[in-house]
């Protein structure tokens, strides 16, 4: 032991401190920052993502204003969503058989979707441009009723819809 100022220390050997070191030393020399590569190009993907995020939200609240603008008020919405085009509406509501429905549908982006249902009688096929404009379907339930609003090839963008009871 060896006594410096009113500090008591303990003599180690010199050996067990570069065993210490050694590792430290391999470790900083492994993880230098010569390869930035990898992280320049994860970078521009992250920053797209982000860009294509922010244009849905956008798309997603103009389309949502624009149903908004449209429906009246004190009418009975039965279902209502927002989905990308690509991914299109299906659904299978429940509905009253025999009653009279509208549905809403608004899209925002670029190219143009199709409203269909099944059975076909129920309603008519009836496009949809991704232009901001709101397009109206009335149609008859029936039981096995399924109404599908499909993007056409190449089509991007955001839809809104919404079934109301007339």
């Amino acid at each position: 032991m060896e006594v410096l100022g009113n500090v008591l220390m303990m003599s180690r050997p010199r050996w067990l401190l570069g065993c210490a070191l050694v590792p430290a030393l391999f470790l900083t020399a492994c993880t230098s920052d010569h390869d930035s590569t990898p992280d320049q190009k994860a970078s521009p993907s992250a920053a797209h993502w982000s860009s294509e995020a922010q244009t849905e939200k956008k798309l997603a609240t103009q389309v949502q204003s624009a149903l908004d603008a449209v429906t009246s008020r004190g009418s009975s919405m039965v279902e209502s969503g927002v989905e990308r085009v690509s991914d299109g509406v299906h659904t299978q509501p429940d509905l009253g058989n025999g009653a009279i429905y509208k549905v809403t549908v608004a899209c925002a982006g670029k190219g143009s979707a199709e409203i269909a249902f099944t059975p076909p009688g129920v309603g008519s096929k009836k496009p949809v441009p991704c232009d901001g404009s709101v397009v109206f379907e009335r149609f008859t339930a029936r039981d096995s009723l399924r109404l599908d609003v499909r993007g056409n090839p190449g089509s991007k963008g955001m839809i809104a819809w919404r079934i109301n009871k007339v």
